[in-house]
């Protein structure tokens, strides 16, 4: 599949270009979109990939192998992977203001739900989101920290 899922171009369409993460990218149909509308993109994934315009990370998640740097990107995605551990990580990772996009299947070993995400990004503001029986996504902004 090259082109990106339809709720991810059209929740994204219009966000301004910044640093962008996205963790197993697989094909890197996201990374490849990202980098086309002038993201500075970083892919990361167990099985190598070439993608025009982007920086290729080859690690295995699940063995933390790639660790994501606190404050430091302004999008992070994984799209159809589901890995829970890594949930405070991503959101450690973005940026005030920064967004993830996150999407899972809902049966298998890596199923996930809506209410899994919702409840790892329960402070961020849900941008777009949806569920059904086989997939599940989920976009928000991360909000700006009160100012004390």
């Amino acid at each position: 599949m090259t082109t990106p899922a339809p709720e991810f171009a059209a929740a994204l369409a219009d966000a301004a270009p910044g640093r962008a993460l996205d963790l197993a990218c697989g094909s890197g149909r996201h990374a490849r979109w990202l980098a086309e509308r002038g993201w500075d993109v970083t892919a990361v994934d167990l099985e190598p990939v070439e993608i025009p315009g982007v920086r290729f990370v080859q690690a295995d998640l699940e063995k933390h192998e790639f660790r994501i740097e606190s404050d430091m990107w302004d999008l992070i995605v994984c799209w159809l992977y589901w890995q829970p551990d890594l949930l405070p990580e991503i959101a450690r990772g973005v940026r005030e203001c920064g967004l993830v996009a996150m999407a899972g299947k809902t049966t298998g070993r890596f199923a996930t739900s809506l209410a899994n995400y919702r409840e790892a990004f329960a402070e961020w503001a849900e941008i777009a989101s949806g569920e059904n029986e086989t997939w599940v996504f989920f976009i928000a902004m991360r909000l700006e920290e009160p100012i004390d």
